[in-house]
């Protein structure tokens, strides 16, 4: 059995799910942005400028980037949502991701919670992310909260190189265990005062170069996640894992609690493991290699893999 992304005959495209253009508080203009990621060999990209009452640094409707559209090179009509509530950020505001929002999608209510504003998004067919969980000090109780979302981002670049606060395993880890079946994503946040972008991004298995397809492939957990290191294959075969993967030094599937196996060694290219020895309901792998490149598969539930 291949598991997702190789699951299907569909090429593996590249692209950044979280950036932002002088739209709100971005360095670059849309059509800058666009150049810029479409040289680097980017297939898509998302602008996701802030959306929200304060002008200073929020845009107040979802940006139109179609201009920017090529065969091979694609932008996903995207924002960064807001509402108040948000514990430990100083200013009470909540950051959500949201791809393949309807042009039309409103900026958030004064009284919109959290909840509320996810489930707007999703029933506008969005795919909906969790920001930079680390950045801005998630609790458990509001990741519980933000449950709804379709994913978490688990590494975020420009928090990473501005705060050292870019991760999101954590946040991750408490929905897995508490039975939500998250997707794992990395971004960039890229705004272009600082280099972060190129840091992180996600392969996605489509049938085409479509918003639409793009979208629905994301939501069915069809890529995986990276700051530099690749996977190449993945197949279960009575319990038994076999991973294929660009150079690396550490492999580890990770499960519920703190079980998981690994392996280590130098330019490792390819890896067994026998699932038996890891009684979870879930389990994701993890890659680095040996420049400190990270590759995160979605995880993957047993039970539909029956």
């Amino acid at each position: 059995m291949r598991l997702p992304p190789f699951d299907q005959d569909t090429r593996l495209y590249r692209g950044n799910l979280h950036g932002h253009s002088t739209r709100s508080d971005g360095r670059k203009s849309i059509a800058e942005v666009a150049e810029f990621y479409q040289k680097l060999g980017y297939d898509f990209i998302a602008i996701s400028d802030h959306l929200w009452h304060d002008t200073n640094f929020a845009a107040q409707c979802v940006s139109d980037a179609s201009a920017q559209n090529r065969t091979d090179f694609i932008t996903i009509p995207s924002a960064e949502l807001h509402c108040l509530g948000k514990r430990y950020d100083q200013d009470g505001l909540w950051h959500i991701v949201a791809n393949n929002l309807p042009l039309d999608f409103a900026v958030a209510r004064q009284d919109e919670d959290i909840r509320q504003m996810i489930a707007r998004a999703v029933e506008a067919g969005a795919y909906v992310s969790i920001a930079h969980p680390e950045w801005h000090a998630l609790t458990s109780d509001e990741a519980m909260l933000a449950s709804a979302a379709h994913a978490v981002e688990i590494f975020n670049f420009s928090c990473t190189i501005t705060s050292g606060r870019g991760g999101g395993i954590g946040t991750a880890d408490i929905l897995l265990h508490e039975g939500k079946r998250i997707t794992l994503t990395a971004t960039d946040d890229s705004h272009f005062f600082h280099p972060d972008y190129a840091g992180g991004w996600v392969m996605v298995g489509a049938p085409n170069l479509t918003a639409s397809a793009i979208t629905e492939a994301l939501k069915s957990g069809r890529h995986y996640a990276s700051t530099g290191a690749e996977i190449h294959a993945l197949n279960l075969e009575s319990n038994q894992l076999q991973i294929a993967t660009s150079p690396a030094q550490h492999i580890a599937v990770a499960g519920a609690g703190y079980l998981a196996l690994s392996v280590h060694g130098d330019n490792i290219t390819h890896a067994e493991f026998d699932l038996n020895a890891l009684p979870s309901p879930y389990f994701r792998i993890s890659v680095m290699d040996g420049k400190g490149g990270m590759a995160w598969s979605n995880p993957y539930w047993r039970d539909q893999l029956i």
